[in-house]
């Protein structure tokens, strides 16, 4: 009867913990601006400042992350190009913008904004007169804490630029 009990305690215990590992886990938490307001650090150096009254600063800017700010323009034109055409002929080391946390298709990124680029009048007549300077980071949620990753195709072919919190 003993060996009956110990049996049945042991499959019970069998039972509780597969049913425990295939239950759904909990969804990540909902982002908020002032989770997300402060300093973030880029995988490639780069630092983004997001402050609470909705004003953004990027420092910093490393070569793989403007790259992907100006990709649809680097699809066609030179980098030289696009520097002498919509940045005075300098390659921006940093932006000030605004940003704001919203939802796309039904994940939430944040959406830096740093205007819009006029070209200048050397422009290439194929170019456009002027594009939106800016990214939409997609806020990730690793089990530690809130990260933001910039893709440049879909999610599932991996992230161009990831940014934590800064060490202070």
């Amino acid at each position: 009867m003993r060996i009956k009990a110990v049996a049945l305690t042991a499959m019970l215990t069998l039972l509780l913990a597969h049913a425990a590992g295939c239950a759904p886990s909990a969804p990540p938490p909902q982002p908020t601006d002032a989770e997300l307001a402060g300093a973030w650090c880029g995988s490639s150096g780069d630092r983004i400042d997001l402050q609470e009254d909705g004003s953004s600063r990027l420092d910093s800017i490393s070569g793989a992350y403007i790259s992907h700010l100006v990709q649809d323009l680097r699809d066609t034109w030179s980098d030289e190009y696009i520097w002498r055409t919509y940045f005075d002929g300098r390659r921006p080391a940093s932006a000030q913008g605004t940003w704001r946390l919203g939802d796309d298709d039904e994940r939430w990124v944040v959406r830096l904004d740093f205007g819009i680029r006029e070209a200048g009048p050397t422009r290439d007549h194929e170019s456009p007169q002027r594009f939106r300077f800016g990214d939409a980071l997609v806020v990730s949620h690793d089990g530690n804490g809130f990260e933001l990753l910039a893709f440049d195709g879909m999610p599932d072919e991996g992230w161009s630029s990831r940014f934590v919190r800064c060490a202070h």
